[in-house]
């Protein structure tokens, strides 16, 4: 047999709350004007770092610098000119 509560109805009892929760302190943040520019410089920065390592990406790769023919010492080799004759 049952034993009910005086009421006669069975009730739970309701869950009890973590002591954070149950405070009533209000929760307030000051935030001052520099650290919001600081912050936005900080965006900025990493908006400069993310776009160049785009454009480096998008260069894509750089070729392998041109070796000298037939074992001729390196300062023997003809330098190109940029004039036409």
């Amino acid at each position: 047999m049952v034993h009910l509560p005086p009421g006669g109805i069975s009730r739970r009892p309701s869950p009890q709350l973590p002591a954070f929760c149950r405070s009533r302190r209000p929760s307030t943040t000051t935030v001052r004007s520099s650290s919001l520019q600081q912050l936005i410089w900080l965006l900025w920065l990493v908006l400069a770092l993310q776009l160049s390592t785009l454009l480096l990406v998008l260069a894509g790769p750089v070729p392998a610098p041109l070796k000298p023919r037939g074992g001729a010492p390196h300062a023997a080799a003809p330098v190109p000119s940029l004039s036409r004759s």
